[in-house]
């Protein structure tokens, strides 16, 4: 008997290590945590932009966005997020589901779907991140919808404080002038989709919005900036490109209490004199910028301190007294990088 005990004892123990490592490997396995930073390598949206009606019950009123997920680790598991700058205006709802896989085929990827609702007019950029990497749709809800040059400027001149202005894909000729605050235009396409020859200016102030629009100076050269505002105006361009304008944003002089800021997201200019101007002392004007938007050719940054303009180049800073004409801006580009 007391030999039959010695032989169960050790082998009951060997049975435990060997549920133990078996446990462990299974943890050390799928199961073990995943640094999603490491495993994702972009992130795609279906559009960059949208429009839904401001209508209630509108059949227009939603829209699915899909998310493309790059994942350099096979059967990793991410989270994929999907959010809203503005509730008020429009929610999202993300959603997964997993194609089956056809006989013969590996398992497809999953779908990721934002549903996007509208909740009240207004513009709202979505946003679906996993890992350190993003994409953005932004969101247009009204039913202010130009779709010529006439139309786009007269909706900017009736546009009401807080709303918005959307144009359809297609090129426009307009100089547009929104004189109420807190205004948006945003064209709906993909990129290049939405044309526009000349200028949009805000002069009412607060928070001013341009988004998914190229901006190309008339024939003459005669257009000075592609986006204008008032002093003290909180301005966002998202999207944007502009070519061939002595100034590609520019916000006049302010004082302490109207302070301007400027943020730059995803855009180019390109054969610009002055891509960012503001005439204000560098601490009346802050400006940001996201580090896909880039800078061509032809590229400069202005600023003004009450006496003289300074006009960065190549990361070289260049002084003159006198300020750039809408006549001689060509002769002044800054040189190929």
């Amino acid at each position: 008997m007391k030999i039959r005990n010695k032989i169960v004892v050790p082998v009951l123990a060997l049975l435990f290590a060997c549920a133990a490592f078996a446990f462990t490997a299974c943890n050390n396995g799928k199961d073990e945590e995943v640094d999603a930073a490491a495993v994702v390598s972009s992130v795609t949206i279906s559009s960059s932009a949208a429009l839904l009606s401001a209508q209630e019950d509108a059949e227009n009123g939603t829209v699915a966005l899909t998310a493309g997920v790059e994942i350099s680790e096979e059967g990793a598991d991410v989270d994929v997020v999907w959010t809203t700058s503005n509730a008020e205006v429009a929610t999202v709802t993300g959603t997964v589901t997993q194609p089956e896989a056809q006989e013969g085929e590996e398992t497809p990827a999953p779908v990721y779907t934002g549903t996007v609702t509208a909740a009240g007019e207004g513009y709202a950029v979505i946003t679906v991140a996993a890992g350190n990497k993003s994409a953005t749709c932004v969101v247009a809800v009204t039913d202010a919808v130009a779709e010529s040059g006439e139309e786009l400027a007269s909706l900017a001149a009736s546009a009401a404080e807080g709303g918005v202005v959307a144009l359809a894909a297609g090129s426009y000729t307009a100089d547009a002038a929104f004189s109420a605050q807190n205004v948006a235009l945003i064209g709906i396409g993909a990129a290049g989709a939405v044309t526009v020859q000349g200028g949009v200016s805000f002069a009412g102030g607060g928070k001013a919005f341009v988004s998914g629009i190229t901006f190309t100076a008339a024939a003459d050269e005669t257009d000075e900036a592609a986006v204008s505002a008032a002093a003290g105006t909180d301005l966002t361009l998202r999207n944007v490109r502009v070519q061939g304008f002595v100034y590609g944003a520019r916000i006049p002089a302010g004082t302490q209490e109207q302070q301007g800021q400027l943020h730059v997201y995803d855009s180019t200019f390109a054969n610009v004199w002055c891509a960012l101007a503001a005439q204000a002392l560098p601490t009346l004007l802050r400006v940001t910028f996201s580090p896909a938007a880039s800078y061509e050719a032809g590229t400069a940054f202005q600023w003004f301190d009450g006496t003289n303009y300074f006009a960065q180049i190549g990361g070289e800073a260049a002084q003159s007294a006198v300020p750039p004409s809408a006549s001689d801006w060509a002769a002044q580009s800054a040189p190929s990088a």
